[in-house]
Parts: C-alpha cells; sequence; structure tokens
C-alpha cells in the first residue's frame, strides 16, 4: 500500500511512453520530416520531465532516442535506411522499456555489402584507361565499369562502391552517385571516395570536379599511378576516422555529445572524471577533446595543461564546455590551452561545426608541415624518422598497449633487381611497395621509409607469438603477390626482422637490433624471418624502480604519492611557521608502503616525458594543503624543490598562477626550490625563466650550490630569490671555506641563507655567529607527515 500514492503518475508516465514509442514506429519508414521534428519535441519534453522513481529504464531509451533524433531533424533531410533503423532500435527498446508489445513489421532489407572494397569505373566506351581493370583486381579490389551513369547509379542501391574512378565526361555525376551510395550504404557513416581522371592540366576542369565531389583529380594518369593514388586515398581515409574524447561528469550531456558526433559518423569515448579522461588519452589518442570546465575531482583548465603536456597532444583542438556566463572565466579557458568554448545547452549543428572545424584545422596544419610532431603523410601512409622516434617512445612508456613489435622489412637483394628492371621500373616498384606496405591495417601507427626498399613500423599485438604471425603473414602476403602490373608481374622477395620492445632499451637499441635481425635473415639468403626474443631485463632493476615506472605511467593520486614535512628552525630568522617538503612515490593501499624517494623516481620521469607534470601535481596538492593549514598558520610557507624542466616550461608560469587563483590560495605561502648547479651552465636563461616564475607571486630559492665560480656566485646574488639553501655536510674540496664564501655572499645581497643538513647540536653556535638565519636537520627535528609542528627558536 505505500506505493499507491505514486502509481497511478506512473502508469501515466509508462502510458505516455508506449504512446510515443508506437507513434514514432509507425512514422519511421516514410519518414515524414515535419511530423518527425514534432516526434523530437515530445520525446525530449518526456525525457526531462522524467523524475519520477522507478522510471529509470524508460528515461534512459527516451534520452537517447531524443539525442539521436535531434541530430537527424537538424539536417531538415529525411533519414536514410540505415539512420531509420537505428532510430528503429531505439523506438523499439524505448517500447521495450515502457511494456508495450511490438508488431511492427519485419526491418526493411539494406543493400548488400563486400568483404573487399568496391570500386565503379565510369568511362566512356571509347575511353577506358588500358590496364586499370587489370591493376584493380591485383589490389584485390571488386571492379565494375560501367559507361551509363543511370545504369551505374541502379546497381549502386543493390552493391554501394567504396570508390569511384570517373572520367572527365561524368565528373558532373559525381554528386549524384556519392549521394545514392550514402542513402543506399548499410554503414551510415560511409561515403565513397571519389577519384577524377583528367587528361589535360586545365585549372577550370580540376577546380569543376572537386566542387562536383572528386576527393582527388589525377592528370594524364596511368593505370598504375592511378590505383596508387586511390590506394593513398583509402590510407588517408582509414587515417582521418575522427575520434573525440568527451569528459563530462554530466551523464545526459555526454550521451547527447556523443550521439550527434555518431550522427556524422564521429566516434567518441565517454569519461565522467579528470582522472579517468587523462588515463584514456594514450591508448584513445583522439583527435579532438570535449572537455567540460567544472569536474568533481579537478577544474577543466587542469585538465587541458595536463593534455598540453603530452608532446603527441600539443595541437590536439580542445573544446571546453560549461553553462559559466563569466567572460573572464571563459577567457582563462582559452588562454590556458582551449581552442573554443561551447556554452550549455547546445544545438547540435553548433557542437558538430565547432568539432568538425576545429579538426579540420589541426589536420591542414600537421598536413602542411606546422606541426611540432612530423605526422604522417596522407598519399602514401609513410612518417618521418622524428615520428618513428616519438612513437617507439611512446611504446617504451606502455602508451601503446603492454606488448608492442617493431619490425624492419626490406626487399631482398635489391642490387640485382635494380640490373634487372632498370632506372625507371625500380622507381616504380619502390613506389607500389611502399604505398601497400603503408596501407596494411596492422601498420595504423604509420611506416617510416628507410631509402626506398625498407620499412620499419610499430605493431601492437597480444603476445611475444602474435607478433611472428601477424609479421610473417604480412611478409607472405608480400612475397606471394606480383608487383608493378597484372599483365606481367614480378616476383619480388622480403625478409622481416621483429623484436618486442623493451623499456631498458634506448630507442637506437632497438632499431639496430631489429636492422641486424633483418640482415642475419639476407645472409641467410632472404626470403625468411628472423626474431629476437624480448630481453628479460626484470633482475636488473629494484622493485622500486618497476613500481616507479608503473605509477608514474598513470596520473599521480593522493594514493600513490606522499609528501612529508621539516620545520625550519630559526637562528637568527623570524618565521616560526616554515618547512622543507619532501616528496616522494609509494605503493597504493599498502599496508607497508614502499617509498621512492626523488633521486629515484626523477630519471624515469624524464625517461617517459611526465617530469613537468610531477611538479605540477606537486604544487596543485601542496597547495591544496597549505589553504587548509594557512588559517592555523598566518605566517605558513613551504619551501618545494622543483625540477629544471619546470623551470624553463614556457607554459609553467601562467599555468601557476590560474592554479593558484584557482585553488584560492596565497602565493606567498609558497617557494619554489631550484637546482643551481644545473642553472650554471646559462645564468642569463636562468635568471630570466626565474623571473616569470616570480610573476604568479610565489617565493623562488636556490640549493646545489657546489662552488664559489663565478656562475654560481651570479646565481647566489640573483635579485627576485628568497633564499639561498646550502648543504653543512657536502663533500667539495674545501667546502668550509666556500660554505662561508656562499653565506657572506649571500648576506651581502639580502639573502636568507637556510643550512640544511645539520644532523648534530655542535655546529649550531659557529652558525649563528655567521648570520644563517634557519637550520634544518636530524638534531632540530624529524620529518613527519604534517605542518602543524610549528620550530621554536634555537637558543645558542
Amino acid at each position: 500500500m505505500d506505493d499507491m500514492p505514486i502509481s497511478a503518475p506512473l502508469r501515466k508516465f509508462t502510458a505516455q511512453a508506449r504512446e510515443l514509442a508506437t507513434r514514432g514506429l509507425a512514422l519511421v519508414d516514410a519518414w515524414p520530416v515535419v511530423e518527425i521534428a514534432q516526434l523530437y519535441e515530445q520525446v525530449d519534453n518526456f525525457a526531462a520531465a522524467a523524475d519520477l522513481p522507478g522510471v529509470d529504464a524508460i528515461a534512459g531509451a527516451a534520452l537517447e532516442l531524443a539525442v539521436y533524433l535531434s541530430a537527424l531533424v537538424e539536417s531538415g533531410n529525411p533519414a536514410n535506411l540505415a539512420q531509420r533503423e537505428r532510430a528503429r532500435g531505439l523506438m523499439q527498446r524505448l517500447a521495450e522499456a515502457s511494456g508495450a508489445t511490438l508488431t511492427d513489421g519485419p526491418p526493411v532489407p539494406l543493400a548488400k555489402t563486400s568483404q573487399h572494397r568496391v570500386v565503379y569505373y565510369l568511362r566512356a566506351d571509347d575511353r577506358e584507361l588500358p590496364g586499370l581493370m587489370q591493376q584493380l583486381t591485383q589490389e584485390r579490389f571488386v571492379t565494375r565499369s560501367y559507361s551509363d551513369l543511370n545504369r551505374a547509379i541502379a546497381d549502386a542501391r543493390n552493391l554501394p562502391p567504396h570508390a569511384l574512378i570517373v572520367d572527365e565526361g561524368f565528373v558532373s555525376g559525381i554528386a549524384r552517385m556519392v549521394e545514392v551510395v550514402e542513402r543506399a550504404s548499410s554503414d551510415e557513416r560511409r561515403r565513397p571516395l571519389a577519384l577524377a581522371l583528367c587528361e589535360g592540366t586545365d585549372v577550370r576542369q580540376r577546380l569543376f570536379a572537386q566542387r562536383n565531389g572528386a576527393d582527388a583529380v589525377l592528370e594524364g594518369a596511368d593505370a598504375l599511378a592511378a590505383v596508387e593514388r586511390l590506394m593513398g586515398l583509402f590510407l588517408h581515409q582509414g587515417r582521418e576516422d575522427a575520434r573525440v574524447l568527451i569528459i563530462d561528469d554530466d551523464a545526459s550531456m555526454a550521451l547527447f555529445c556523443a550521439n550527434v558526433l555518431a550522427y556524422k559518423g564521429i566516434t567518441s569515448r565517454v569519461e565522467h572524471c579528470a582522472r579517468d579522461g587523462l588515463a584514456a588519452i594514450g591508448a584513445y589518442k583522439p583527435d579532438l577533446v570535449l572537455l567540460d570546465l567544472y569536474l568533481p575531482d579537478m577544474n577543466g583548465i587542469e585538465v587541458a595543461q595536463l593534455i598540453r603536456e603530452r608532446p603527441d597532444m600539443a595541437l590536439t583542438p580542445i573544446v571546453f564546455m560549461s553553462g559559466e556566463e563569466d567572460i573572464d572565466k571563459r577567457f582563462d579557458a582559452i588562454r590556458m590551452g582551449g581552442d573554443d568554448f561551447l556554452a550549455k545547452p547546445m544545438k547540435p549543428r553548433h557542437l558538430l561545426a565547432a568539432v568538425t572545424s576545429r579538426m579540420g584545422r589541426a589536420r591542414k596544419l600537421a598536413a602542411t608541415g606546422l606541426a611540432a610532431d612530423a605526422t604522417i603523410d596522407s598519399r602514401s601512409g609513410r612518417i618521418d624518422r622524428a615520428t618513428l622516434v616519438h612513437e617507439i617512445e611512446r611504446a617504451r612508456r606502455g602508451e601503446l598497449g603492454d606488448c608492442v613489435g617493431l619490425i624492419m622489412i626490406s626487399v631482398d637483394d635489391v642490387p640485382t633487381l635494380a640490373k634487372r628492371l632498370g632506372f625507371v621500373r625500380t622507381g616504380d616498384l619502390a613506389r607500389q611497395i611502399g604505398t601497400t606496405i603503408a596501407s596494411e591495417p596492422a601498420l595504423r601507427s604509420g611506416v617510416c621509409a628507410l631509402g626506398d626498399f625498407s620499412f620499419v613500423s610499430l605493431l601492437p599485438v597480444s603476445s611475444e607469438g602474435a607478433l611472428h604471425i601477424a609479421a610473417e603473414n604480412l611478409r607472405a602476403r608480400l612475397s606471394g603477390r606480383g608487383w608493378l602490373s597484372a599483365e606481367a608481374a614480378v616476383q619480388v622477395g622480403f625478409r622481416l626482422g621483429a623484436a618486442l620492445m623493451n623499456p631498458g632499451q634506448t630507442v637506437d637499441d632497438v632499431i639496430g637490433r631489429v636492422g641486424d635481425a633483418v640482415q642475419t635473415a639476407q645472409d641467410h639468403g632472404g626470403g625468411r624471418s628472423e626474431w629476437l626474443n624480448r630481453i628479460r631485463n626484470d633482475d636488473l632493476v629494484t622493485p622500486e624502480v618497476r613500481l616507479a615506472h608503473a605509477i608514474l605511467r598513470r596520473p599521480l593520486i593522493a594514493d600513490t604519492t606522499q609528501f612529508r614535512f621539516r620545520a625550519l628552525v630559526p637562528l637568527r630568522g623570524q618565521l616560526s611557521s616554515q618547512y622543507l617538503a619532501d616528496f616522494a612515490l609509494t605503493a597504493p593501499k599498502a599496508s607497508n608502503a614502499l617509498r621512492i624517494e626523488r633521486e629515484t623516481f626523477l630519471p624515469i620521469a624524464r625517461s617517459l616525458n611526465v617530469m613537468r607534470a610531477v611538479d605540477r601535481w606537486q604544487v596543485h596538492a601542496l597547495g591544496q594543503r597549505a589553504c587548509q593549514e594557512s588559517a592555523s598558520q598566518p605566517e605558513l610557507r613551504v619551501l618545494l624543490p622543483m625540477s629544471i624542466d619546470t623551470l624553463f616550461d614556457p607554459a609553467f608560469p601562467q599555468w601557476l598562477s590560474a592554479d593558484l587563483h584557482g585553488l584560492q590560495c596565497d602565493a606567498d605561502t609558497l617557494a619554489l626550490v631550484f637546482d643551481a648547479s644545473q642553472l650554471a651552465d646559462d645564468v642569463p636563461r636562468a635568471s630570466r625563466a626565474l623571473e616569470l616564475i616570480q610573476t604568479a607571486g610565489v617565493r623562488l630559492c636556490l640549493s646545489g650550490f657546489t662552488d664559489f665560480g663565478r656562475d654560481q656566485q651570479r646565481l647566489c646574488r640573483l635579485p627576485g630569490v628568497y633564499a639561498n639553501l646550502l648543504d653543512w655536510t657536502a663533500a667539495a674540496p674545501g667546502w668550509r671555506e666556500l660554505r662561508a664564501r656562499l653565506i657572506a655572499e649571500s648576506l651581502k645581497h639580502g639573502k636568507l641563507v637556510v643550512m640544511c643538513g645539520v644532523d648534530e647540536p655542535s655546529p649550531l653556535g659557529d652558525l649563528f655567529r655567521d648570520g644563517v638565519h634557519y637550520v634544518v636537520g636530524d638534531a632540530l627535528g624529524p620529518w613527519g607527515p604534517t605542518l602543524t609542528a610549528a620550530a621554536a627558536p634555537v637558543r645558542v
């Protein structure tokens, strides 16, 4: 009896869902645009009003249907067969969730599909390009030739082509063919490629073909050039599959974005918190990130900055989403790494326009060579050596998966082959082999050419055995086919070397070993593969190193990090709430936590290219803690050691200012400590970098002084430096005299002097007489996990 008061509204709500689903199923086949638009409005309002308990399934189905219909309604066009089938499925799901009995007929049959790529060749009766049909067949295309456009259109409704090759006389029919294929295809995302063949070099003719929908125009082509260009277009299309990462804690908004993007053939992945979003980037490799400005575990500006830390994401567009009306906040989001800002709620066409235009510009920027990282050539599918090195480094860091192989494949006995074919045909063969290898689906990361007849690529696999199988299958396919022409095919032998990536190897090491394997295959007569087993160096590294690698490959969290603090005890100083911080990594949720000190994890972080991200995490976490403690300790100041990587990071000062502002943390509570021994080689540059960081309002300190040379003297008296940290126990020759001179020089230029490593009370009197302001060491207090133990002045 307790649920009686809500039974009537629930029955009404369920009946309304059944009515909407039934009406939608009645409309879906004919797809009257106006009535579908009215249905969308009703479903959208219905989903928004779903606030009764026990209706989650109905509300979810209604929301998904409303989002999908919104994208279709925005276009103003009737849905094609695939889109109608998708809408029908969503309507049936809503009907089932509301308990309706489905009586609609069987689904409309879709056009047939082929396991191989289908190519239509449209040309006049007397203008067939010699050898083109044979060459297409040689490359395993299903080919059909037409001299009648209407017949081609009729056949396309039953067997939609993946590509069109059209003679210049059929250029005007490209747009019509493309429209027919799009509406007939069982894949709602697929648009056929179009390659136009023209005899002359008339610019107007080329522009006319492009306006009618040609993806490429080939002038004066032969059969081999036409097929190579078509394969290049397929390769480019395969690499242009757009991927968008959506990071938003609002599940309905994330679903809305994903469905709108899916309508245009853009795949997406949804994450609901910053941590999961950052972790997904390495494996998903998005072309664009849709980012909510406010997330439960981090603000969007911080996430954008962490994304920009990755070299492979430097040019990836980031589009912020928020209902934020403050213009300054929007400007900050753009200034700190964003490319655009969409106000919630947004219309589907606005979302699509922002996503497609930003991705298009980023790809054009990469294609023109302006990207910081070299990119895949859309015509050849090849990458340059700098990009190969970058991808190998990513594989070493585990970003491409747990098991990644490096393969090198080369043509056997090239001098003899070149002598047999001649200069021109050898060049044609090199071009054809390069295009074919780059078109291999398994080598999507790109192929780097080492000369004309050797190629290197990464191959993600599930195991070492899978690498052997995949690589040998590739070699066998290349060796078993004919080259240059279908009529007089040339047989070519290939040899291959392969090895699994090992984190302990350098890039040069692994490429050199694979190259040696290929040479070994040649020494044994060619036509074979050589395998290099993974070097098992687990015994050569400590548990701390293995754990540090595992922690640093993922975004840092509180469970994998640990701070401890030591009070700065005043001698001549006046403040009693200053602390030196020490940061370490630790095993998560372990009873006996293994502490990984800075000297152990710092080189690992550098090798993984995450040192700046580690420093930023330290600053952010310590800023949060300082905010909590500042109420009870108004004079609180924490000295935090930082890396030289962060000092010379041009984006760090702006990030620091924005982060402290977002935390509402007084910048004066932080003092960043940099190692002077690493700055002495370029003091002017170091001075400029320190001045930029100082604009954020934090204090600056220097440590690591090892001599009293000219450069370290200049660093010792740099303006803007708050304190110089010296080490009482340093082992440098003549350190006692050097220490006294450094103290005197620091005091002369108004710097505070902090003496570290004071583990015995005996030197305290001398340090007081020398003018030292603060001391730190075992004699004065242990390390502790909190900032609550204020230090009392030492009585000397």
